[in-house]
This record gives structure tokens, sequence and C-alpha cells, in this order.
């Protein structure tokens, strides 16, 4: 028996009965499912004014990291400096000279925010408020469709 024309006749899609089936079935392609989750994380900033960064906020326990918008509120006469870690990149976010001036911006991939605060009179406190709209994924299921 001559294999190459058994081969040759057989239909690479479906195998007809008798004819070897070269070629595997594909195999199902996974989906991955998952929860999307909005938090919002907010608090008070207090600290001296003496240049130091504070850490106020890290990611902890999730497997992909969030995007959202950081809003920082100075109420003090310090100037803040905030910055991030941001996909493994410590970032300057942004500065806020003012006080009673807000700024925000949106980023993907936080992990931590900071914030130091500069001036002001001798033994200063700096205050004010940050909030993190976070964005992430929860609860991945992988599925397989066949």
């Amino acid at each position: 028996m001559n294999l190459n024309k058994i081969v040759d006749a057989c239909k690479v899609e479906m195998a007809p009965p008798g004819c070897p089936n070269i070629f595997p079935p594909p195999k199902p392609t996974p989906v991955v499912t998952c929860n999307l989750v909005k938090d919002e994380v907010c608090g008070n900033i207090e600290q001296p004014c003496d240049g130091s960064f504070v850490e106020y906020w890290r990611v902890v326990g999730l497997p992909v990291l969030p995007s959202g918008t950081v809003t920082v509120y100075n109420g003090s006469d310090c100037i803040m400096s905030v910055r991030a870690v941001i996909q493994g990149s410590l970032i300057d976010l942004f500065t806020i000279t003012e006080k009673n001036q807000t700024k925000a911006v949106t980023v993907s991939g936080i992990e931590s925010l900071d914030v130091q605060c500069l001036g002001g009179a001798t033994g200063a406190t700096c205050s004010g408020r940050f909030c993190l709209t976070l964005h992430y994924q929860k609860d991945c299921v992988e599925e397989v469709f066949e």
C-alpha cells in the first residue's frame, strides 16, 4: 500500500474514515474573564514641611497594577511635590505651589504615592488631602470553550 497516495487523497480539514489525520485538531483558545473594579481611596496629608517624602499609599496583592486618577489638594502654605512609582519607575507627577490648589493626573500601572512638602515657616506642618480613583481587574478566571 502506498501511504503517499492515501495522504494525498485526504483533505486537511477532515480526514475521511481510513485516512490518517496528519494534523491534530486545533486546541480551543482559553478566554480570561475578570471583574472590573472601581475603588476610591482617600486620605489626609499631614507631615512636617521639611523636604522629606512620605508614602501615603501602596498597592498590595493585585496581580495587575491599577490605572486611575491621582488628585491632591494642598491646604497649607508649603509647596507639595507628588511622585509615584508607575510600572516600576519613580515618576514626579506634579508640584502644587499655592494654598487651596488641587491638581490631578491620570496614570496607568500605579504602585505607590508619595508627597514631599517644602518651604513654609520653620516647623510648619503641611496638610491636605489625596484621592485615588482606581480601576483594576479582580477575580480573573480562565475558561476554555470547546
